[in-house]
């Protein structure tokens, strides 16, 4: 029996490609993808695809997927480095520079932002891919960015239509991860089960060892407008005011309809962000507004800054005034997926933990605002506010909902574990491509001393991070 409640930690090993023939058996079945935020597909005959990749782009990577675009029937398939549409060189990043986070916010370059900064670039990558549309027609496919999806179809305006999917795949050891792989049918039906449970809650608890403790409820109407908005497939949004968003949305959701404003109650603790490792921050929250900041180092004190700076802020819509609200609850649910050590300290993803948060089972929480109207933009435009918002990675959460009309309570995540992982039918499902205890299972747990493995999680993790996962690296040691 494990010493620990929690899953103990385990990393996956992938052999960096020397040849392009390394890489086409995983090129071939994403071609064939078409679900998730790894797929390429599907593919249509005649395709023009544009892929807008990074400055550190694996060649064998990038070859693969070429051929197996077109043997597919893609007529055409053009890589294109961010700094040639922009001009702008990229500079690496590494996970030391959590903070990093917030000052872009700060300065109006992250996600979400009304400039629709690309994630990886950090400058306006929108405008530079219409212009190059414009220039070179006939592209039916584009292939752009680590995340947002949703996002970077509205910035592409008349082109959005092209939007496939992110890419992933500069990166070899992100490309060769099985999480690209997995089964759809079992994917979609894993995340069907979290959903459909979605429409019931009454109440909301989510809790984390690292000191997450929230809560909130909810009116029958706002349980069943999140549950028909919050699955992304592969990004659940388990926050309802992120879910019923106009620009998050998975059905139509006009801007003249009113949020969903939950009442988060309670703290938001961690030490993660999608730009790295900070020293343990705690948030606090009433009624959803952030109050207070308490420790975070650098990454704490630029949030309490903003915060300070923009607290006359009323954003069109919202309850009352406040810069900061609870608006991003997301749940991934790449199951393989893994925090990819080969550029971690040296990544042309200008968020180079973004990676870990997606992982089935891992949350990523945010707090900043969401651009829900036009009046929410022209605020901001108008205001010279900044948009978008930021995160806390959480490791073990259990999220729990309380059961409409009784005192039952339903953990959809446990101490970080889906529960629909353990579902019958799901692993009868599974048993058609290959042993269901290894591919409803995580290939990556990350490790916490005192927590799931040995240590002292205050003395050893809490104050440095980073310090800590360098010791284990330098010991060869999976983090």
């Amino acid at each position: 029996m494990s010493r620990y409640v929690y899953m103990e930690p385990r990393a996956p090993e992938y052999r960096k490609p020397t040849c392009i023939d390394d890489c086409l058996p995983q090129a071939r079945a994403l071609v064939r993808k078409e679900h998730g935020r790894g797929a390429l597909g599907p593919v249509k005959s005649g395709d023009r695809i544009l892929v807008v990749t990074y400055a550190d782009q694996d060649e064998y990577v990038r070859e693969a997927v070429i051929q197996a675009f077109k043997e597919l029937g893609a007529e055409r398939v053009d890589f294109i480095y961010t700094h040639e549409l922009t001009g702008v060189e990229q500079k690496p990043a590494t996970v030391e520079e959590a903070w990093r986070e917030a000052v872009m916010m700060g300065e109006g370059r992250v996600s979400g932002s009304y400039t629709v900064a690309d994630r990886t670039s950090g400058v306006d990558m929108a405008a530079a891919i219409r212009k190059y549309f414009d220039e070179h027609p006939g592209y039916t496919g584009l292939f752009w960015d680590t995340g947002g999806r949703s996002h970077r179809i509205f910035a592409l305006r008349e082109h959005g239509s092209k939007f496939r999917n992110n890419w992933l795949f500069n990166n070899w050891e992100e490309f060769l991860s099985r999480a690209w792989t997995f089964p759809d049918e079992l994917w979609q039906e894993m995340e069907k089960k979290i959903l459909e449970i979605l429409g019931k809650a009454s109440s909301v608890r989510i809790t984390d060892p690292e000191g997450t403790h929230l809560e909130y409820d909810l009116t029958p109407e706002e349980a069943k407008r999140w549950a028909m908005t919050a699955g992304l497939a592969g990004h659940l949004f388990l926050d309802p005011m992120q879910a019923t968003s106009s620009e998050c949305a998975v059905v139509p959701v006009s801007e003249k309809v009113p949020m969903v404003f939950p009442k988060y109650n309670g703290v938001l603790a961690g030490t993660a962000n999608h730009f790295g490792f900070f020293p343990r921050m705690e948030l606090h929250f009433e009624n959803g507004r952030l109050v207070e900041v308490r420790g975070g180092g650098r990454y704490g004190e630029e949030i309490a800054a903003l915060e300070e700076r923009y607290s006359h802020v009323h954003w069109p819509g919202y309850p009352e005034r406040g810069y900061f609200w609870f608006c991003d609850c997301a749940l991934c649910t790449t199951i393989k997926a893994f925090r990819r050590t080969s550029d971690f300290f040296h990544s042309y993803w200008r968020i180079p933990n973004a990676p870990e948060r997606n992982r089935a089972g891992i949350f990523h929480m945010g707090i900043g605002s969401r651009r829900h109207t036009e009046a929410h933009r022209t605020y901001a435009r108008e205001n010279k506010v900044p948009m978008g918002h930021i995160h806390v990675h959480n490791y073990f959460v259990t999220f729990e909902i309380k059961i409409a009309g009784s005192k039952s309570w339903y953990k959809i995540v446990d101490k970080g574990w889906i529960t629909a992982l353990d579902d019958v039918d799901l692993r009868a499902k599974a048993t058609k491509y290959g042993d269901p205890d290894d591919l409803l299972s995580y290939d990556w747990v990350p490790p916490l001393p005192g927590i799931n493995c040995d240590g002292d999680y205050w003395k050893d993790y809490a104050s440095d991070p980073i310090a800590y996962l360098k010791k284990r690296l330098e010991k060869g040691m999976k983090i």
